[in-house]
């Protein structure tokens, strides 16, 4: 929301300059985002005394005049006819710069027809006060020589604020006023609001047929206005928000939704089909051309205010086109309403339509400022536009809502913002943000909240009112003494974040499940039996009746849900606890950990790749993995047979220090029957225990990039056809070459006479690297030619 300085100032004196008055909202909750400052006049324009006036000796309109500026007297010359003696006037004095639309003009010291010239004196339409440049600008004689002209006439502050959604009542000038007149510690005023009386009937001008979206609705008719351009303070207001003139009725409507924060709208009388308006839901097939020109299609659940044929506005949101002021517009409607804000969100939202107006009733406005706002807009628009009232206000809908009533305790206030505030200093707050206190003793008192603070509703709200006025600066830094009870490794759950954290260090996406299951899914798993099954008393239905013995079933719903939605390339994994009621298997409840691969192995490449799927190898390479990640050194896998969750011969038992510690396998086509897939699927389930009891190595930390190249080097040779290539990664690795970073075999080859022989060749890319510097040919080809006859000779093979 945007709010100026200049029309703040209009409700409470602002004793501060910009920056203050900028902290003092951000520390009361009111955050400014952005402040834009713009002068009213240049800088250099000062306060001057006209004290002598003589002819020009070469004109014979120009004078030449004695001016003090507050610190010496200068000489003028000036055309303006009324630059008399003892007359105080603005002068820009030399340097100073005036911005045009032809670009900028700075005061130099000149001569005019051979005259010196010490500056200019200025007449109001040159300083953007007023239009008049007919003479200079007269000032009052009580203002001091000297005094810069800024302080006369100040410029205006624009402050973009954010404002929380709980307080919409700071969506207004007259709202952030009210707070202002607490910080600043003034008295914030309203102007004086009232219209002559008019007590003219004019039963059915409005109703309302949906009154859960409508809950206030105020109209009343004014006659014979003249729509026009509004006045030039009112531009000026409307404008310092960055809102744009219209004409003065429409303006008078926008200026009361930015004073008090209450939406309104005014309807063209003689365009209204019946004379008269009704808040109600739309029709089936009704339409609406809205002041944008958008052409929208309505039904039930759009409220509308609609005359007696057709709907006129979008009720909340944006008028009608056909019914909107236009400048032959003599009689108006004027329309002042509290409306759902749940209903007027939807609306705005379906139609992608926002506007100030729905900014407001969405949060909610205040149904005590309806009528108020309804009473200074038909001031206003007597005022710019004239006319007559022709009605009196005709207010339907519900009464107004109790006010709520809080107690205050105020030890207890003190307690919570941990800051000394007296008692008198917590009602003087309560009271100067318009709360209404009673029954005050030694120890609370009774605060009432009006209905635009709706978002007072307990005790600590009223002590946070307290802590932002009286200053969040104010609370004092109390230390904090903590005690480390346990060490870190002493946490239970931390085992459960290391491990999951090891399985998606493998690629693996986890995934999770309900521990409640059905109990067909529990027994997928064959180990159990439904005598082993922990099963619920009182379950909600047939699919949620036992506790999972294992994360065997669950894992075969989620690839069955995946490849339904086309996803048949799955890592994924699950840490959950599962649960048995034989203590003789199983403790009753324990930590599984799943593994499961299914599709193409590589599905980001291209050609072969792409195609290979995954295999039995690939999911026991994974617990490797995992085991070795785990710093376990006597695991094996052993044949499983017999067990129906795998396909025969495709299965085996994995045993950590001699004991079970899981199975993994391909699993068994029975349970694949029907799924979109023709690829196998692979599932590991090991009991987390034993990895919870490991300490396991940390993770790896990051390295930071090199920022020195690295240098490749190839070295080729013939060996004999039984060397491998592993016993020469390991040969190289144990010479130890200098800088050597990297070994990678890129070439194989043996032709018919290689192969004659016994023999191949073999290509390896040595890559060199120093994290501190760049090395140099010299220290690379040394440690190649270290390496190339340390692999003659030990290696025997014959180098090319």
């Amino acid at each position: 929301m945007n709010i100026s300085r200049l029309w703040l100032n209009d409700y409470v004196p602002l004793n501060c300059d910009d920056a203050t008055l900028c902290r003092k909202l951000t520390m009361a909750g009111i955050e400014v985002e952005k402040i834009e400052s713009e002068e009213r006049t240049p800088a250099g324009v000062v306060v001057a005394k006209i004290l002598e006036r003589k002819p020009h000796p070469g004109s014979d309109h120009l004078s030449v005049c004695r001016v003090f500026d507050g610190t010496a007297e200068r000489q003028i010359v000036c055309g303006a006819p009324n630059c008399d003696a003892g007359k105080t006037v603005p002068l820009a004095t030399v340097g100073t710069v005036f911005h045009t639309p032809e670009g900028d003009f700075k005061i130099k010291k000149s001569k005019l027809r051979g005259v010196d010239s010490e500056g200019m004196m200025c007449s109001g339409k040159e300083l953007g006060l007023n239009e008049d440049h007919e003479g200079l600008m007269i000032l009052d004689d009580r203002f001091e020589a000297g005094t810069p002209l800024s302080l006369l006439f100040p410029g205006s502050a624009r402050l973009e604020l954010e404002v929380t959604p709980n307080r919409p009542d700071w969506l207004s000038v007259w709202g952030i006023a009210r707070d202002v007149s607490c910080l600043l510690d003034v008295e914030a005023k309203l102007p004086e609001i009232k219209v002559p009386e008019c007590t003219t009937p004019a039963p059915g001008l409005v109703a309302i047929e949906a009154p859960d979206l409508c809950r206030r609705y105020i109209g009343r008719v004014i006659r014979n206005v003249k729509v026009g351009p509004s006045p030039k303070w009112m531009v000026e207001r409307l404008e310092s928000v960055g809102l744009r003139s219209i004409n003065n009725v429409v303006d008078v409507t926008n200026f009361v939704l930015m004073e008090l924060g209450q939406p309104l709208h005014v309807f063209d009388f003689d365009k209204l089909a019946g004379g008269r308006v009704v808040a109600r839901r739309a029709k089936p097939g009704e339409k609406i051309t809205t002041l944008d020109g958008k052409r929208l299609d309505l039904d039930e659940q759009v409220l509308v205010i609609a005359d007696a044929e057709k709907p006129a506005a979008l009720a909340g949101v944006m008028g009608g086109l056909d019914s909107g002021v236009t400048a032959e517009t003599v009689n108006v409607l004027l329309e002042s309403a509290a409306f759902d804000p749940v209903s007027i969100r939807s609306t705005s939202r379906r139609f992608n339509l926002a506007s100030d107006s729905s900014y407001r009733f969405e949060r909610g406005v205040d149904p005590e400022t309806t009528a108020l706002a309804g009473i200074r807009a038909a001031q206003l628009i007597l005022e710019t536009a004239g006319g007559q009232l022709a009605t009196e206000a005709v207010e339907v809908g519900e009464a107004l809502p109790e006010r709520k009533t809080i107690r205050c305790r105020f030890d207890r206030i003190r307690a919570l913002i941990g800051t000394e505030v007296s008692n008198e200093r917590m009602t003087e707050i309560f009271r100067k943000l318009r709360l209404e206190v009673s029954g005050v003793t030694g120890t609370g008192c009774t605060v009432t909240a009006p209905l635009f603070r709706r978002d007072l509703e307990r005790e600590a709200d009223l002590a946070e009112e307290v802590a932002r006025i009286n200053g969040l600066d104010e609370v004092p830094l109390i230390p904090v003494s903590a005690k480390c009870c346990h060490p870190a490794s002493a946490d239970a759950y931390r085992k459960v974040a290391h491990l999951r954290d090891a399985a998606a260090e493998l690629g693996f996406c986890e995934c999770c499940h309900y521990s409640i299951v059905g109990e067909a899914g529990a027994l997928a798993d064959s180990r159990f039996a439904s005598s082993d099954l922990v099963k619920l008393s009182n379950p909600i239905n047939n699919e949620l009746a036992v506790m999972r013995p294992s994360l065997f079933g669950g894992f075969l719903g989620a690839v069955e849900r995946n490849l339904a939605h086309g996803n048949g390339d799955l890592r994924l994994f699950e840490l959950g606890k599962v649960f048995c009621a034989d203590p003789k298997k199983f403790p009753e409840e324990r930590h599984e950990l799943a593994l499961l691969l299914t599709g193409c192995r590589h599905p980001e490449r291209y050609s072969s790749e792409a195609a290979e799927k995954f295999d039995f190898f690939d999911l026991k390479g994974a617990v490797e993995s995992l085991l070795e990640r785990y710093g376990f050194r006597n695991w094996n896998f052993l044949r499983l047979d017999g067990d129906r969750r795998f396909r025969p011969g495709c299965a085996a038992e994995v045993r950590i220090e001699g004991k079970c510690a899981g199975a993994l396998g391909e699993v068994n086509p029975e349970f694949s029957t029907g799924w979109r897939s023709h690829s196998p699927v692979f599932v590991a389930l090991l009991d987390a225990a034993p990895f919870f009891a490991a300490e396991g190595r940390p993770f790896p930390a990051c390295k930071p990039l090199p920022l020195f190249p690295a240098t490749e080097r190839d070295i080729a040779f013939v060996a004999d056809a039984a060397l491998e290539h592993a016993k020469v990664i390991d040969f190289i690795r144990r010479c130890k070459a200098p800088y050597l970073e990297s070994v990678r075999l890129f070439d194989i080859f043996a032709d018919d006479k290689l192969k004659a022989a016994g023999r191949k060749s073999l290509a390896y890319k040595l890559t060199f690297r120093n994290r501190e510097r760049t090395l140099t040919d010299v220290e690379i080809n040394r440690a190649v030619d270290q390496l190339r006859a340390k692999l003659a000779v030990e290696l025997q093979v014959e180098l090319r």
